[in-house]
């Protein structure tokens, strides 16, 4: 049998639900319980992904998908995300980086133009 809790609900609807039930919270409540009652449900979304999180790597442990890029044994023996064939200079990212590069001189120049009209 398959849960089906949460349902699957669009994403902007299910964060505008969040937004109503955090609204709800607020109530009556002075800033001291607001205070308390949020770090509870804080407290409750910490400890359902923590219990994901190791969940998570037990299964990627058996199923042997575990892979640490960063690791020496990683960069010496080569992956499908490491290639020591090549010379080991980043260069074969180089387009990526431009790329980047290039979004954030746009964004740049968008802001100072918001900037600028306001």
């Amino acid at each position: 049998m398959e849960n089906k809790f949460p349902p699957n609900t669009d994403p902007h609807l299910f964060t505008l639900i969040a937004v109503a039930v955090g609204y709800a919270c607020v109530g009556d409540f002075n800033a001291n319980e607001q205070n308390s009652i949020g770090n509870w449900i804080i407290m409750v979304g910490q400890y359902v992904l923590t219990h994901a999180a190791q969940q998570q790597l037990i299964e990627s442990r058996i199923e042997n998908s575990n892979i640490n890029i960063n690791s020496k044994k990683a960069k010496a023996g080569g992956s499908v995300y490491t290639d020591n064939d090549q010379n080991k200079s980043n260069q074969n990212q180089r387009s990526e980086v431009d790329m980047l590069l290039e979004a954030m001189r746009k964004m740049e120049n968008k802001l100072q133009e918001i900037k600028d009209d306001i």
